[in-house]
């Protein structure tokens, strides 16, 4: 009497254990995960060495920097202190009639205007009074 077990039916897990993405991916944390413990087992003094040699890099940048504000400040402060005089002249005319005069009327008020309004005359007037008292 022989009897005869229905096929296995696979299961979900069966499935994914043959799937060879996820194989590679268990491989993958696997290896993660020694390197892990691999980092966790050095040493305290190697966790400091590679820790001094990184800040010693960045701090390089910093101390080539600091270095050339420096120079450019102290320039700069050794220039403004020397009290150079720097004087430029040039006469390119070589004939000028004296005296040049420049005259500039920006009073927007004409005085003839001013003096046909009777109240801005009577203010003249009062001005002019006060202006020659006090001389």
């Amino acid at each position: 009497m022989t009897e005869t077990l229905p096929p296995k039916t696979k299961q979900p897990s069966d499935l994914l254990q043959d799937d060879k993405d996820i194989q590679q991916a268990i491989k993958d944390a696997e290896e993660e995960a020694k390197k892990r413990k691999e980092m966790e087992s050095k040493t305290k003094w190697r966790r400091i060495k590679e820790t001094l040699v990184e800040w010693g890099s960045i701090s390089s940048c910093h101390v080539v920097c600091f270095s050339i504000f420096l120079y450019l400040f102290i320039d700069t402060l050794v220039q403004f202190l020397s009290f150079e005089k720097l004087v430029e002249l040039q006469m390119d005319l070589d004939e000028m009639v004296f005296p040049s005069v420049t005259i500039c009327n920006i009073n927007p008020y004409k005085e003839s205007a001013i003096e046909q309004n009777e109240q801005l005359k009577a203010l003249l007037t009062v001005y002019d009074e006060v202006v020659n008292k006090a001389n």
